[in-house]
């Protein structure tokens, strides 16, 4: 499994735990049971930290939570494909393959 690094894929995954750990009081996760038990299918909320060039050139970067559909478990995490297009860049688009761990996963999609 290989999680992308912003140093070679230009975007990482924020850890969604060291975020909530940050501010538990405004910062929720679903229950570790459950990202760890994620279905094929599914769809899950990631948080996408992506580089970027500002308008003269100089490196910015931005950060966009973006759904994810759920393929297959794989070891400790999962393989899954972007469900959306990011909004600053033209480089992440829907149907990206990317693998990611429980402690990415920010939010469970559930049908109302």
């Amino acid at each position: 499994m290989h999680l992308a690094t912003f140093h070679d894929d230009g975007w990482e995954l924020e850890d969604g735990e060291s975020r909530h750990t940050e501010a538990p009081a405004t910062f929720e996760l679903p229950p570790l049971t459950e990202r760890q038990s994620l279905k094929a299918g599914q769809i899950v909320k990631l948080i996408f930290r992506i580089a970027l060039r500002d308008e003269p050139g100089l490196p910015s970067e931005r950060t966009e939570r973006m759904w994810v559909s759920v393929g297959e478990a794989q070891g400790f995490g999962y393989l899954g494909t972007l469900d959306n297009d990011a909004y600053c860049t033209p480089e992440l688009k829907a149907g990206l393959q990317l693998s990611f761990e429980p402690r990415h996963v920010i939010q469970i999609w559930r049908e109302s």
